[in-house]
């Protein structure tokens, strides 16, 4: 019977420069070829899930914006938008507490550069998204959003989330980062959209994660994996943790379920694998053996 598996990106999928393990590659390849569905699950809004590399592996669908946003074979079947109501008053919380917000739609993400100077992640945006980031307008009808993110390492988190009120979810990662979604939604709820469009029962779900917007997800599916690189508490959540996204977590994560077979010969530091795949060779680093 068809399993579905479901990815996170950042310290997941690829590390914190953006590099994704050939492994990691071959692996999610090889689990749709033996018959089973693989997702991206990020905290990402869609417009910020642009990279060809990243999509280029092959992926049945994207739970978007922390699982308010779903597509599948590239159209979006589930949506969930922030009111200009709730943009307006999230706005003036974040402006009393001095904390610069990043708004995160489908379409577009909505910055003011200004809050954030020479910041490597804004930086970062303006490269990669292009025209799909945009001025804060005054004219809050204008945004389309599915959630918010803040970096405030010095805010009152307590005090934060209840002024925030009852219409949001707020998600504090370390180093100050904090998500701002829309109550009630979660990656798990996604991962719970994509399961009953599809027909998948819970006891065949998986889910790959690191970090703190994961724990909800990784509590829900049948099967949660931590990554090795993950925190203390995503691996005290989950049912396996595997190895970090540098050393083959993803291959040997989807080998742990039996999701895919892997027969090891032998495991040297500096030499490399060749699979022969329809005429195709696929190299693995550091890591040597025999798959199907």
């Amino acid at each position: 019977m068809k399993k579905a598996v479901f990815f996170d990106i950042d310290g997941t999928l690829w590390n914190y420069q953006m590099q994704i393990p050939e492994s990691a590659v071959w692996a999610i390849r090889k689990l749709r070829e033996n018959g089973h569905y693989a997702f991206i699950c990020s905290g990402r809004s869609r417009s910020n899930i642009q990279s060809p590399k990243l999509l280029g592996i092959g992926f049945d669908g994207v739970v978007a914006s922390c699982g308010a946003h779903i597509d599948f074979h590239k159209e979006t079947v589930y949506q969930v938008l922030l009111t200009e109501k709730q943009v307006t008053y999230a706005l003036n919380v974040l402006k009393k507490y001095h904390m610069p917000v990043v708004l995160e739609g489908p379409e577009y993400v909505y910055v003011n550069e200004s809050d954030f100077l020479d910041d490597p992640y804004v930086i970062h945006l303006r490269k990669e998204l292009g025209e799909h980031l945009k001025n804060i307008p005054s004219d809050h009808s204008k945004i389309r959003i599915n959630k918010m993110s803040s970096i405030a390492p010095d805010v009152d988190e307590e005090s934060f989330v209840k002024e925030m009120g009852e219409d949001f979810d707020v998600v504090i990662h370390g180093q100050g980062i904090i998500e701002i979604n829309p109550a009630g939604i979660s990656k798990a709820t996604g991962i719970r959209k994509v399961c009953e469009m599809l027909d998948i029962p819970n006891e065949n779900t998986f889910a790959f994660g690191d970090s703190a917007n994961d724990l909800e997800m990784l509590a829900y599916v049948a099967h949660s994996i931590a990554m090795g690189n993950g925190t203390d508490k995503v691996k005290n959540t989950a049912e396996f943790v595997t190895r970090s996204v540098d050393e083959d977590g993803i291959l040997h994560g989807l080998k742990h379920y039996g999701l895919i077979y892997w027969r090891t010969n032998f495991i040297n530091k500096i030499t490399f694998f060749f699979e022969k795949l329809g005429g195709q060779y696929v190299k693995f680093n550091g890591l040597s053996g025999l798959a199907r």
